[in-house]
């Protein structure tokens, strides 16, 4: 079983603690309204929900949803000892077909490089219910500075746990993709791209010499459009454009420059050409963006 995590997700830890399985209360039903993350620290711990039986062994994982039903089972035999963590997340971890889990998107080539996307991509982190680690150390020391920070509270310890509840989810959905041995390399094409969109944000005040870009690229200009185009979907001059017309409208309600010279500033040499395209970006002049959101 697979659930799915967005990056984009407010994570909220609200309490972390170690227990001893072999504790008589274990075997009581528990429920909790959050999500809940055990990992054992000594082996083994046995646990009971609706859907399985369990026996975690060191190191390895369960999640759990808000309210599932989890107790201990099987007192009879020697118990170990557990981290747990409770926190809220949202959006909320969903469910994921596990149907998909041999087949994973996780390289992701969005347009979140672009400076003018208006929208963040959520690039979800796949994490088993059960795992076992091959970290098992690392997670444990995680789990342990967690569980301290949550009884022994200072400062911003919220933050602390905050940061630390990312650090343990993100080594779970890596060493995750480990074991499932996805291929996670970006394609060559894709770091072009990337080194293309940085240097446009840089320097997109200054004119577009192809053969600049090819002498510092190492890449013909025909294929490095090719390569924005396919990344971005649109061309190296549309997006030119938005960077200047973007900084443009700053500098129209922030200060009281001139047209002509905010037009000099970001690049267009004619204020009138400047005035065309922003109109075509943004469906008034200059002048009356100025005047409507001043």
């Amino acid at each position: 079983m697979y659930f799915s995590l967005s990056r984009l997700a407010a994570l909220d830890v609200k309490w972390a603690d170690y227990f001893d399985a072999n504790s008589p209360s274990f075997l009581r039903n528990h429920y909790n309204p959050f999500h809940q993350l055990i990992v054992a620290v000594d082996g083994p711990v046995r646990i009971e929900t609706d859907e399985r039986r369990y026996t975690l062994r060191t190191g390895e994982s369960l999640l759990l949803m808000p309210w599932e039903r989890h107790t201990g089972w099987n007192q009879e035999e020697r118990q170990g000892t557990f981290f747990w963590i409770q926190f809220s997340c949202y959006p909320s971890i969903n469910m994921f077909d596990a149907t998909m889990a041999p087949d994973l998107k996780i390289v992701h080539t969005e347009k979140t490089e672009l400076r003018t996307a208006t929208f963040g991509h959520e690039d979800l982190l796949i994490i088993p219910k059960l795992h076992l680690s091959n970290k098992r150390f690392q997670l444990l020391h995680l789990f342990e500075q967690l569980a301290a920070s949550s009884n022994t509270p200072k400062g911003y310890f919220r933050f602390q746990q905050t940061l630390l509840l990312g650090e343990i989810l993100h080594l779970i959905a890596s060493d995750f993709l480990e074991h499932s041995h996805q291929d996670t390399s970006f394609p060559a094409s894709y770091l072009t791209y990337r080194k293309l969109v940085n240097h446009l944000n840089n320097f997109y005040e200054k004119e577009v010499k192809k053969e600049e870009l090819e002498s510092m690229m190492d890449r013909t200009y025909e294929y490095m459009c090719q390569v924005f185009k396919k990344y971005s979907g649109t061309t190296v001059v549309q997006y030119v454009h938005q960077l200047r017309i973007q900084r443009a409208k700053h500098l129209l309600l922030s200060t009281d420059k001139k047209i002509g010279a905010i037009a000099q500033e970001v690049g267009f040499d004619d204020s009138f050409y400047f005035s065309r395209i922003f109109k075509r970006l943004e469906g008034i002049s200059p002048q009356h963006y100025r005047d409507k959101k001043g």
